[in-house]
């Protein structure tokens, strides 16, 4: 009909931008030029042409284009709300996101098409972190249109980043039950399922995405990324081969196969991965580049390739986040510890962050009011940072220590806890009344914790003396043998944890020792390992009738040593000031820091790193000599 109205009357500029939008519709992008600049050659500033061309210009990826067509649509026609919201658009496509917003608000003043504008805004909100803001936003448009599935999409994403998952689980089914059809619902509600270690259910959600269709690029992406959270990595590699066969210049599958190969450990290759994909717009490419880099032993251009992302992309939550690890572990910790809260804004770190009603406590004199500090991620980071439960009822605060179930019973060996500035809760429960919240890791930021100033008055966690008596009784000494405990195992689930970990078989040259007492303190399956163990060599299960840590900080007690890779154990022995060797890969987590063989946090510590990847032969026979001359033993 376009093309007899053109026939009809060429004069026309109105057929010809009618014209323009059917074939743009069609991603005939040429053809669709031709027609919007036809009716420009009628007009040189027609404002439905030139807001057309934008629009094209926008689906080709070509915002600088799209708002020099814009501006002049604006300059003809100041109050085009299509205009202003695609001048928003391109803004917000080259990452100008308060310029956005404003065109988007001006658009909603103006009372027409408010929840298209509503829409943009709650967007563009959402990228600026100002979510509260986002969520009234994307409300709106539901009151106005509550058949809007795509609001109700963008709605379940944004209480997901908050950690609301069953109000996110709701607006992704609404917005499902609005379009069964619609793929990208589908992925999403997959990956909030897989949040909730609903893996089964999310892998469902997957096939009916792909069973929608099976040639979406962002459908195999999502298989791409299911599987390698899962471990598959031979099914991640078969997916991520078609999404490259079917989209070769597409970002996220080329900063994928760089995770791929950076599992792999092939660095180099990675690197070039990711440099693909921050030429085609990735933003978590640079973080992840910086990545390998570190891990290539290039600490500085580590550090400046993430300082100049997160210059490029200040709210890029996981190129602040690596970079606050990287200055964590270089000892920069004034700068450090303030970017390591954008840990809250990276799903890598915190899929279900922790809301409350409450206010964050910044450092301020609590005049005794209660608040709330709550363990965050794994036992050992929740055994390093609780020191700062006596440094916080320093300023006046009672206590809530909520940490995990198994710490419980150890906790109360603290001196604020005995003393009544502090209780015990799980985590997981709703705790008591309280003022105020904080997270535990939050604590060295608040307190300006540097090297020299880590809280250390002595050991702060003790074992029960009944307990330690049981031990005694179950594992007695044996003459003058030394008494070493022997971790080689951290949480399986931790995502570097098949650096940090080992097996007991690399210990064995270590039961050899005599003189030595070799009494395990591994949990979980890797505590299966035992059994495997040679009749020639002995070593005693001192932790498989374990109920908790307070019963294997009783064992603890009673041993002259303890060896351990990074694990829980090794913080345990170092809160309780007994002498541990720390077992290390070459590149250790960040809190270990580098080039070190001691470490501030635990006076009582050596840490012993392993001089090239995967070198655990090379640091056992360190240990072992060190056993030899540290104990006079053969």
């Amino acid at each position: 009909m376009a093309r007899a109205a053109t026939g009809t009357a060429p004069d026309s500029g109105q057929g010809w931008v009618v014209l323009g939008h059917a074939l743009k519709l069609q991603g005939r992008w040429n053809e669709a030029e031709q027609a919007f600049r036809a009716a420009v050659r009628l007009d040189g500033m027609d404002p439905f042409a030139r807001t057309g061309l934008g629009e094209l210009y926008l689906s080709q990826s070509l915002p600088e284009e799209a708002m020099r067509e814009y501006a002049m649509a604006l300059s003809r026609a100041p109050a085009s709300i299509p205009a202003m919201v695609g001048m928003g658009h391109a803004l917000a496509a080259l990452g100008r996101n308060e310029e956005a917003l404003e065109q988007y608000e001006k658009a909603v003043a103006l009372g027409r098409r408010g929840a298209e504008a509503e829409f943009a805004a709650g967007y563009v909100l959402a990228r600026l972190e100002r979510l509260d803001e986002a969520e009234v936003r994307y409300r709106r448009v539901l009151a106005q249109r509550p058949d809007c599935a795509a609001a109700w999409t963008n709605l379940g994403c944004l209480l997901q980043q908050q950690g609301r998952l069953n109000q996110a689980e709701a607006a992704f089914q609404r917005s499902i039950e609005l379009r069964p059809e619609s793929v990208s619902s589908w992925i999403h509600l997959s990956c909030l399922r897989r949040d909730q270690h609903r893996t089964a259910e999310a892998k469902q959600c997957l096939e009916r995405a792909f069973a929608l269709d099976a040639e979406s690029v962002p459908v195999q992406l999502a298989w791409c990324q299911f599987c390698e959270a899962e471990g598959d990595l031979a099914g991640a590699w078969k997916w991520l081969r078609g999404v490259v066969c079917r989209a070769p210049d597409n970002a996220e599958a080329h900063n994928l196969r760089g995770i791929l190969l950076h599992r792999a450990d092939c660095f180099a290759e990675a690197i070039e991965a990711f440099e693909r994909a921050e030429e085609l717009g990735s933003e978590a490419a640079a973080a992840n580049r910086g990545n390998c880099l570190l891990d290539l032993g290039r600490a500085k251009e580590a550090r400046r390739t993430l300082e100049e992302a997160v210059a490029h992309s200040p709210m890029s939550a996981g190129s602040c986040y690596n970079l606050a690890l990287l200055q964590l572990r270089l000892g920069e910790w004034k700068q450090g510890w303030a970017n390591y809260e954008a840990r809250w804004r990276f799903r890598e770190v915190h899929r279900t962050p922790m809301r409350f009603k409450q206010p964050r406590w910044n450092g301020e004199p609590l005049n005794g009011r209660r608040i709330l500090l709550h363990a965050e991620q794994g036992l050992g980071d929740a055994i390093q940072f609780c020191r700062y439960a006596a440094l916080v009822a320093g300023r006046g605060g009672k206590v809530i220590l909520q940490v995990h179930a198994p710490l419980m019973r150890l906790m109360q060996s603290m001196d604020v806890v005995r003393g009544g500035d502090a209780e015990v809760a799980e985590l997981g429960i709703e705790a008591s009344a309280f003022d105020a919240e904080c997270p535990l890791m939050s604590l060295p930021a608040i307190f300006e914790t540097e090297i020299e100033s880590v809280p250390w008055s002595g050991a702060y966690l003790a074992a029960d003396a009944e307990l330690v008596a049981k031990k005694l009784a179950e594992f007695p000494r044996d003459g003058g043998k030394l008494r070493v405990g022997l971790a080689w195992a951290g949480n399986p689930r931790y995502k570097a944890d098949r650096r940090r970990s080992t097996q007991l078989k690399t210990f064995w040259p270590l039961l050899k020792t005599a003189g030595v007492t070799w009494i395990s303190l591994q949990k979980g399956a890797a505590a299966a390992q035992l059994k495997d163990v040679p009749d020639e060599l002995a070593i005693l299960d001192g932790a498989g009738g374990d109920r908790d840590l307070a019963d294997t900080a009783a064992l603890i007690d009673t041993l002259d040593l303890v060896i351990t890779t990074d694990t829980s154990i090794a913080h345990l022995a170092g809160a309780m000031g007994k002498p541990v060797w720390i077992v290390l890969a070459h590149l250790p987590d960040w809190r270990w820091m580098e080039m070190r063989e001691t470490s501030p946090w635990y006076p009582t510590a050596r840490l012993f790193r392993q001089e090239s990847p995967g070198d655990w032969g090379g640091v056992v026979k360190w240990i072992k000599a060190e056993i030899s001359h540290s104990f006079k033993i053969a």
